[in-house]
C-alpha cells in the first residue's frame, strides 16, 4: 500500500511557496569506455564477450572473464593499427593463423573492432535509450572510420541492458533489475551497453596461405592514411560522454614485408574506398 501525505499536510505543501522547493536538476552521466572487442560479423566467442564488457561496466571492473579465451574484456585505449582490423579469414589482434598463435580457442576469430562501451547513470531522473544517439570520427583526412546512430536507433537488448534500481532503491547493486527487451521508450535508472565500433576490413584477397592472409593485414594497417585517432560520442538530451582509441602505426616483419609492399597497391585502392566499405563493420 502507498504510504500518502495527510491532507492537511498536503495542502500545506501545496500552498507553499514554489521557490521554497526548487531541487536542482542533475543530468545524467554518460562513462565512455573502449575495449577490442571480436569482430561481431561472424566471431564465435562475440556474445561471450559482450556478456563480460555488459557485465564489467555495470561492476566498474576494467577486466572481466578468461584472458586466455577470446571472450575476455578488457579496458583499453591505446592500440596498435594491426590489432583492430576486421577480416575476411581467420586471424586475432593482427595475426593470421590466429589458432597457432594465440591457442585453439582463437582458430575461428576473424580480427577485431574497436567499440566504445557505455555506462549512464540516470542520477536519480530515468530516461529510455530510444533518446540515445552516437557519433563516431577517426581523424584522418576521409574521415573514414566515422559514422553515427541518430536518436531512437538504440533498442534494449543483451547487447544494451536498461537497469532499474532494485529493492534497496540504490543502483549499481545486486539487486539491480535488467531490461533486455520491450518498447525502446520504457523508463530506466540506467543503462549497460558493449558499445557501437568501427574497423576497417581488409577486402576480399582470395588469399589462401598464412603468409599471404598476414600481408593482407600488414597492407591495411601501414598504408599512410590510417588514423592515430578514433572517438566515439553519445548523447542522451543535453548530458554528453565520449571516449578515444590512440592507434599507433605497425610495421611488418622483414620476412612479411615483400608481400606487404605488393599488397600496398591493392590497399591504396582499397582504403580510397574505405569509407563505404567499413560503414558494413559498425554497430
Amino acid at each position: 500500500m502507498k504510504n500518502l501525505l495527510p491532507t492537511a499536510a498536503m495542502a500545506a505543501v501545496l500552498m507553499a511557496p514554489v521557490a521554497a522547493h526548487a531541487v536542482a536538476v542533475v543530468a545524467p552521466t554518460i562513462t565512455v569506455v573502449t575495449s577490442v572487442a571480436p569482430n561481431a560479423f561472424g566471431s564465435p566467442s562475440y556474445a561471450g564477450y559482450v556478456a563480460n564488457a555488459v557485465g564489467a561496466l555495470h561492476d566498474g571492473q576494467a577486466t572481466r572473464g578468461d584472458p586466455n579465451s577470446p571472450t575476455y574484456y578488457a579496458a583499453q585505449s591505446n592500440v596498435q593499427a594491426s590489432q583492430v582490423i576486421v577480416t575476411s579469414f581467420p586471424s586475432w589482434l593482427g595475426q593470421a593463423d590466429p589458432g597457432t598463435n594465440f591457442g585453439p580457442n582463437f582458430a575461428n576469430e576473424l580480427g577485431n573492432r574497436m567499440l566504445f562501451g557505455i555506462k549512464i547513470d540516470g542520477n536519480g531522473a530515468q530516461f529510455s535509450i530510444d533518446q540515445l544517439s552516437f557519433t563516431a570520427q577517426s581523424n584522418d583526412p576521409g574521415d573514414a572510420l566515422g559514422f553515427g546512430f541518430g536518436v531512437g536507433s538504440y533498442t534494449y537488448s543483451a547487447d544494451y541492458e536498461g537497469v532499474l534500481a532494485g529493492a534497496d532503491h540504490t543502483l549499481w547493486t545486486s539487486d539491480d533489475i535488467f531490461v533486455t527487451s520491450g518498447p525502446a521508450n520504457q523508463l530506466v535508472d540506467g543503462l549497460v551497453g558493449r558499445g557501437s565500433g568501427n574497423s576497417f576490413a581488409n577486402d576480399p584477397c582470395g588469399c589462401t596461405t598464412v603468409a599471404e592472409q598476414q600481408a593482407a593485414i600488414d597492407a591495411v594497417a601501414n598504408f599512410p592514411g590510417y588514423p592515430t585517432q578514433f572517438t566515439g560520442a553519445y548523447s542522451l538530451g543535453a548530458a554528453t560522454g565520449s571516449g578515444t582509441f590512440n592507434i599507433s602505426g605497425s610495421v611488418p616483419e622483414p620476412s612479411t614485408w615483400a608481400l606487404s609492399i605488393l599488397g600496398l597497391g591493392f590497399a591504396g585502392g582499397m582504403l580510397r574506398r574505405r569509407r563505404s566499405q567499413v560503414a558494413l563493420q559498425a554497430a
